[in-house]
């Protein structure tokens, strides 16, 4: 963490005090380069912005959003109606296949947090090396590219990000803007790419386009207005792409899936009260939000199989539950869910799981949550964005519908860099 010490310092000098970019200035247009680089190589910049929908951007007025920056991208770059992202839709799968390309089956990142029954609070997937498949900043580093992240997920001790800012607080967009400004004209990496968290925070606690939601949103629009002016600067012939996760749906509802599954004698329970622990399970919830994945302990064990998928059944059946439909192992076996999980539930619109292992079943509940099972054709609401700008880049071009796969193939080729284990084909983005 040495540069972060010389950086975080420099950044005092350099920036305190800066003016704020006006909007006009932060428009993603960039000056034509003189020349392209001989090998063809286009720097990338990527943002994620953590739950942003794509209908906050295409559609900003209908919610009352002013977004200038993110609008531009919508005339002077090419950009997807929606992104079909990988399930489960929820922070660390989603933005691990954006750098590999794969499904969590390959990349190894199967939800937020592993698998831990007896863990009260298992411990987020974090650390880089639990990622499996080649990602970006390695294909990069290989074919010897400078490389820079600032708090993307499970990027913990990366030692293929020669800069890397995994510490801090995640939420001060404005700071954020700073870092990666002063990391932008101090080290220049080839391929940079930054994470804002605040819209889902916001959206978590308050709900999607809320007023609280929006203002952060707005809030984060300027801070990338500040990045992507800065980033003209020093690489006027690069390609920045603005992307995100998931989408986000409103709650009314949390269903305590655990807490049923006590009752049903599938998990056993010891302690009182908050200090209850799980001493032992057959069958347990691994929580996700929208949708919820069910384990077994020993796959073999037919009789507990059966039984479970009985009782499955029979809560699915009272519409109170808010239970969509039960996926079983054979209807999501390509989709690259965790080899544990043996169930999907899928709740309706306006349902998520809790994690409360007592008490009621279904809980009034409020704000927003993401994680529901998803396909091209179904929850759309959890699809998340994909905006690309830059020299070359087709202009005003409407991708439609696109797969989260192609995301990190389409930008390994803008490095000119290989990430073989992506098969997905790359985008249209270039040319008339």
């Amino acid at each position: 963490m040495k540069f972060w010490r010389t950086i975080q310092f420099s950044i005092a000098l350099v920036l305190v005090g800066g003016l704020p970019v006006s909007a006009a200035d932060a428009r993603t247009n960039p000056a034509t380069p003189a020349a392209a680089e001989a090998s063809g190589r286009h720097p990338v910049l990527m943002i994620s912005i953590d739950g942003l929908r794509p209908d906050a951007v295409l559609e900003a007025g209908k919610y009352g959003l002013t977004v200038p920056v993110l609008r531009s991208f919508l005339k002077e770059g090419s950009y997807a109606q929606g992104v079909v992202n990988v399930n489960p839709t929820v922070t660390n799968p989603n933005h691990t296949t954006l750098v590999t390309g794969v499904l969590p089956a390959e990349h190894g990142i199967y939800n937020n947090r592993p698998f831990a029954p007896t863990a009260k609070l298992p411990k987020s997937y974090s650390s880089y090396d639990q990622i499996r498949a080649t990602t970006l900043w390695g294909a990069a580093k290989a074919a010897g590219l400078k490389t820079g992240s600032i708090f993307w997920p499970v990027t913990k001790k990366a030692t293929d990000i020669d800069f890397n800012l995994v510490e801090g607080n995640d939420e001060d967009d404005a700071k954020i803007a700073d870092d990666a400004i002063a990391l932008i004209e101090q080290k220049n990496p080839e391929l940079l790419t930054v994470h804002f968290v605040w819209l889902d925070h916001q959206q978590h606690e308050y709900g999607p386009f809320s007023a609280e939601g929006n203002a952060a949103l707005e809030r984060i629009d300027t801070a990338v207005g500040r990045v992507v002016a800065a980033y003209r600067k020093t690489h006027p012939g690069g390609v920045v792409a603005v992307v995100s996760d998931h989408g986000f749906d409103k709650v009314t509802h949390q269903v305590n899936l655990n807490a049923a599954f006590v009752d049903a004698g599938f998990i056993k329970l010891a302690g009182k009260g908050d200090e209850q622990e799980v001493t032992a399970w057959k069958a347990f919830v691994w929580y996700v939000g929208g949708s919820a994945m069910i384990v077994l302990q020993d796959r073999r064990d037919q009789k507990t199989k059966a039984r479970v998928a009985e009782y499955l059944q029979k809560l699915a059946a009272d519409p109170a539950n808010g239970i969509e439909r039960i996926y079983a192992r054979d209807e999501y076996a390509n989709r690259g869910l965790p080899p544990a999980a043996e169930y999907v539930v899928a709740f309706k619109p306006g349902y998520r799981m809790g994690n409360a292992m007592t008490g009621p079943l279904v809980r009034e509940s409020k704000g927003g949550a993401h994680g529901a099972f998803s396909t091209r054709t179904v929850r759309p609401d959890m699809h998340s964005s994909f905006f690309i700008t830059g020299p070359g880049i087709a202009a005003g071009r409407n991708l439609g519908i696109i797969d989260m796969r192609q995301l990190a193939p389409t930008l390994a080729g803008e490095l000119k860099v290989a990430l073989p284990a992506a098969k997905a084909p790359v985008l249209p983005i270039r040319g008339q």
